[in-house]
């Protein structure tokens, strides 16, 4: 009975009791949350001359925030009425295959969708500045940074320890 209340008042606090378009509207909000933070990533790693050291740096987070992505977008699926079979279809998988690996992931993203919902609209709003500002610097620069990107690699190439001083000059 004590097990039986406590996951009852977990399951409400992380949300799970609110009105089913107001779950769906969170889970969206987390995926576009997410989504922008994996899209931040990758413009970072678009850069000519520093994109290559950031996805050194930070690769095993992008990857894990790809997962996350997925893991969201399968519960908007699941919440959206979408079967295991239909989008194991989809993946050409076989539909246990992508339950045992999206189920449980899916489950706990979509409960800290619930639970998080005003920090993922918060963090949603300051991505999609930061990205925008990234794009525009990119856009505005990608040409002539691509143009001398290979003389500073070459330059790299020759000087030893280089990658020590870049990431002194990160701190």
């Amino acid at each position: 009975m004590i097990v039986s209340i406590v996951l009852t008042l977990d399951r409400h606090d992380a949300g799970m009791n609110s009105a089913p378009g107001e779950r769906l509207h969170n889970l969206l909000m987390a995926l576009a949350d997410a989504a922008l933070e994996l899209a931040t990533d990758g413009v970072a790693a678009a850069d000519p001359c520093d994109g290559p050291a950031y996805v050194l740096a930070y690769g095993s987070g992008m990857a894990r925030r790809a997962l996350r992505v997925e893991a969201l977008a399968s519960a908007v699926l699941r919440h959206g009425g979408m079967s295991w079979d239909a989008m194991a279809g989809r993946r050409e998988v076989t539909r246990q295959s992508l339950h045992r690996r999206l189920s449980a992931r899916s489950d706990r993203e979509a409960e800290a969708a619930q639970r998080y919902a005003g920090l993922h609209s918060s963090d949603f709003y300051e991505r999609l500045e930061r990205l925008e500002s990234m794009i525009a610097r990119l856009n505005e620069d990608f040409d002539e940074e691509l143009a001398h990107a290979p003389a500073i690699w070459e330059a790299r190439r020759k000087t030893p320890g280089w990658w020590w001083r870049a990431e002194e000059e990160d701190e």
